[in-house]
Parts: C-alpha cells; structure tokens; sequence
C-alpha cells in the first residue's frame, strides 16, 4: 500500500475524531472552572442551562464543517511541521470562535451564556487539540519510518543536474534518506535501446548503496533501473529538465515495472516554481507568469506583486535587462518612512521593483482591487536564488555589513549551497565614503563580473545608496538589509510559527527593543492610520 493513499485515507478522519475529544473535554474543563473553581468570584452564578449542550453540539458541527469543506485552507498533513499543526489549530478556533458567537447573537442567547466559559472553551481546546494532533503526528509518523525503515527515496535526474539538484531537493526536505540515479545521455541511449537492450533479461536483486551518485555509461542504464529489487524504494523523484515527455514517461514505466511510484519535479528553464503559481484554468492546470506586469500602490510606494519563484525565475532569466537597476524589498519602517520624505521614496520608486517584505503593507495591497499580494521577505528571495544558483549559471557579490557576518555568511554558504558562484564579499568603511573610495569600490565590483550584486547596509541607506549607484555596475543590485545576519547565523531568525502568524517583527524587537520599539510599535501604529486616511482621501 502506498503510504500516501494510507494518510489520505485514515488521517483527516482520526484528527477529526481527536478534535471532538478535545471539544467535549475542553468544554466540561470550562464549565467546571466557571461554575465549581472560580464560582465563589462571581456575585450571581447562572444556572447551566440547555443553551451550553446546543452549544457544544453547534461547536461540532462546525468543526466537521471546517474539516471538510475547508479542505484547501486548513489542510491535515502529517508531513506538516509542528509549527504547521499549531497553526491549523489556532485558525480553527479563531473560525470556530467567530462562528459561535454569529450563532449566539442570531439565536439571541448572547446574554446567557457565560463568557467566561466561552473564553476558556478556546484556551483549554487550542491548548489540548495542539498536543492531541502532535502526538497523532508523531504516531503516524512513528509508523512510516517503522513501515519504510528499509527503504528510502530514489531521485532519477541527469549528469548535469546531479552536482545540485538532489542537495537542492534535500534542503526543501531536510531529514530526507535519498539515492540518486544519474541518467546520462537520454538521447543516445534512445538510439542504442531500440532493440540493443532487453530489459526483461536482466538479472534482478543487484543493491544500490544507500545516498550514492551511480554515474553508469548509456549502455548500462536500462540495465541499472532494471537491477533495483522491486518495490526497494517509497517514492521516486523524477528531475529530467532537458528530456522530452517521452523520454521521462519511458522511465516512469521501467520504474512502474518495479512497483515504484514516480513524482515528476516540475521546473522552469531550470527554476522551481511555487504551488501558488500554479491555478486551474477552464479545466487545465497552469503555469502562472506574470512577467513582473502586476502593481499596486501604498501610500505612494509602488509594489511590484510577484511570488518568491516568480521573482527568482525572472531576475535569473533577465540579468541583462536587470543589469545596473536595483530591486527593493520595503515593510511597514521603510513605507511610513517613504511617505514622510521624498528622498526615500525617489529610492523605492526608482528601483526596477519594490517586492512587500512585509505582512501589512501585503494585506494593504490585497484590499485594493483583485490584488492577491504575499509577503516576500528579502531573506526567503536570497534563500530560494541560492538555491536556484546551485548549478553555478548565476555569480553572486555580497557588499555590506562586518567582516564577522561575511565570514560567517560566506562558510554558510559553501557548505549549505554548494555549486554557488560567489565572486567576492566586502565590508565598506562604516563612514561616509570619499568619491575616489566610491570610485575603487565600483572599479572591483565591476572587475569581480558578478550578475547578482547583494547590498546589505540596513534601510533606508541601502536604498538610497542603489539609487545613487544606478546604471553604475554589471549586475543588478538587491537590498536585503538583514538577510545578511540571518543567513550568516549572526542573528537567529524568528521561528517557523512565528513568521506563519505574521509575528516575526515581535520576536526581533525582544531581540532589540530599545532600537526596534519606536520602529514596530510607533510606526506601525501610525501606518494603520495612514492607510485609514489615504482611503478616506481616495
């Protein structure tokens, strides 16, 4: 049985039947503490009436609700990260929340139910249905390593992509037990496999040695597929970027012969591109690209409105176009700042693009029309062009922040993302530079030829500076500020759930909170209010 139509087919229903668990216990829990622990602090206590069983039976039916007609949005995997599963749960009790009160101002019981118990109803069930669904997890889990403990995954790529590809796919699957199958010369192969090869009289039971790179010459690879034992692996992955259909469905066969099930790796001209890129479109499955043509406007900055793969397969595949623009990524600081004065928005706006790295100024962008704006953190954009330049075809210069971060930046980056061509890192002066300095400094970015020059000098300098270095060098620029730091492990970024939750402004002001409070606390606040007087104005 293959393990994905076994989660599909048992783990909707059991989680479904630990969040009914959950609600029942968690709403005897709140009722207890509210009428037997905590009576004595309430001058009147209300008599449990027949509107808290409606209650809970209303809590279920809309908790089967949500499982099942919100399939898309509130998805259970046990592949999900834990900070995934909390995420789920959290959303869950925020519709559940809203959902119960709806019903109890329609129904006109609001003024009898307890609101305390309320209250605790979501405390106690976020808390329990968390722990109920990780330990389910872990279950489920437990028993696919125990299920596959001999067996692992299988990536069937070619000679040129080999040197990457599979460190690619392990960094978007850390964890992952994989062997890799080098395809060589699909097409002379084809030539020499009409008729000079029989797979069906091939020996069967030769081993692969586990995590090797077999590199076979074209008469032995119909016999290679054919020496895996049957069934030996759960899954393979199937990145043949330069095959034709035919020649990757003829591999997804031999594979088929041996009881392997295939997922072909989709990319473009070498790049991966996102699920959110992909929609159904009268019946088909579509590419979505944009070519960068989709804007928006907030308080005067103008956004482009892309996705991380979008924005890394373009600027790879555009680097003559790019070169000597700048690229900005600009939050809530840096847009309350371009509103407030002229020289910053001359910055943001003079740029080839302004990508959102920010959750409000995405969620701002989304009201206006049919926008369907995301944040793109400048960090994430370098994490995913790093590993897209992974098979050397894109250089890279890093100009910015201390020696410390770029030594560390630059041993991080060799040892996670080998195959990256980096042409040089330098840290300028922490002063204003003289013009014979600035002159030097574009005379030895220039000479390094790199296509992708990163500057890291914080907002709004960095910007400003890209401005004032406009059409001035080889590559295009991009601003990440931060990244840097992030990337070189100087400064630990905020964890998965946090970033899910759109909290990762909170976790770096209790990093910095006599540098960041003005910045979070003052100037989001005030963007709020912009944005309510530029709507007003409009």
């Amino acid at each position: 049985m293959q393990i994905e139509s076994y989660l599909k087919r048992i783990y909707r229903k059991h989680t479904l039947l630990l969040d009914y668990v959950c609600v029942i216990v968690s709403y005897a829990l709140a009722l207890a503490f509210r009428y037997i622990v905590f009576s004595r602090l309430y001058q009147k206590s209300l008599t449990i009436s027949a509107i808290y069983i409606t209650m809970v039976l209303v809590l279920i039916a809309l908790l089967t609700f949500i499982t099942y007609v919100g399939n898309d949005r509130f998805k259970v995997v046990p592949q999900e990260s834990k900070a995934e599963v909390v995420f789920d749960v959290i959303r869950i009790q925020v519709v559940m929340l809203f959902g119960i009160v709806i019903y109890l101002f329609a129904a006109g019981w609001s003024g009898y139910v307890s609101r305390t118990v309320l209250g605790l109803v979501f405390i106690f069930n976020t808390v329990l249905d968390s722990f109920a669904r990780l330990w389910y997890r872990k279950r489920i889990l437990d028993k696919i390593s125990g299920d596959v403990k001999d067996r692992h995954y299988l990536m069937v790529t070619d000679k040129a992509s080999s040197s990457f590809a599979p460190k690619q796919f392990e960094l978007s699957h850390p964890g992952i037990v994989m062997d890799v199958l080098i395809i060589d010369d699909i097409e002379a192969r084809d030539r020499r496999a009409s008729g000079a090869i029989d797979i069906s009289s091939t020996e069967d039971g030769q081993d692969i040695a586990p995590n090797s790179e077999l590199i076979h010459d074209t008469a032995s690879n119909y016999e290679l597929i054919s020496d895996i034992r049957k069934g030996s692996y759960i899954k393979a992955y199937i990145y043949l970027p330069s095959s034709t259909q035919n020649q990757i469905f003829d591999i997804v066969r031999q594979l088929e012969d041996k009881d392997i099930p295939s997922d072909i790796i989709l990319s473009a001209l070498g790049d991966r591109p996102e699920l959110r890129n992909f929609s159904d479109d009268n019946g088909f499955r579509t590419l979505n690209y944009t070519a960068m043509q989709k804007k928006g406007s907030v308080l005067g900055v103008k956004y482009t409105i892309s996705t991380i793969s979008e924005a890394v397969f373009y600027v790879r595949h555009h680097l003559d176009k790019l070169k000597g623009q700048y690229i900005c990524f600009s939050n809530v600081h840096t847009t309350v700042m371009a509103h407030d004065r002229r020289d910053v928005l001359e910055a943001e706006n003079s740029s080839a693009f302004t990508f959102t790295d920010g959750a409000p100024v995405a969620r701002a962008l989304r009201h206006q029309e049919e926008s369907d704006a995301i944040r793109m953190a400048g960090p994430d954009f370098m994490k995913e062009m790093l590993i897209s330049s992974m098979d050397g075809k894109t250089s890279h210069y890093f100009y910015g922040s201390s020696e410390k971060t770029l030594k560390a930046l630059k041993d991080n980056i060799e040892k996670t993302y080998p195959g990256v061509v980096v042409k040089g890192y330098y840290s300028p002066p922490f002063r204003q530079l003289t013009d014979e300095e600035d002159e030097q400094i574009i005379d030895m970015i220039n000479a390094a030829d790199a296509d992708i020059i990163w500057i890291g000098l914080g907002a709004p300098r960095q910007e400003k500076w890209m401005l004032a270095h406009k059409d001035k060098f080889r590559g295009v620029m991009v601003g990440v500020g931060a990244a840097f730091d992030f990337h070189a492990g100087t400064i630990k970024r905020a964890p998965k759930w946090m970033q899910m939750l759109s909290l990762e402004w909170f976790y770096r002001l209790l990093q910095d909170p006599a540098r960041l409070f003005k910045r979070y606390f003052v100037t989001n606040i005030r963007f709020m209010w912009l944005l309510v007087v530029d709507n007003k104005n409009k």
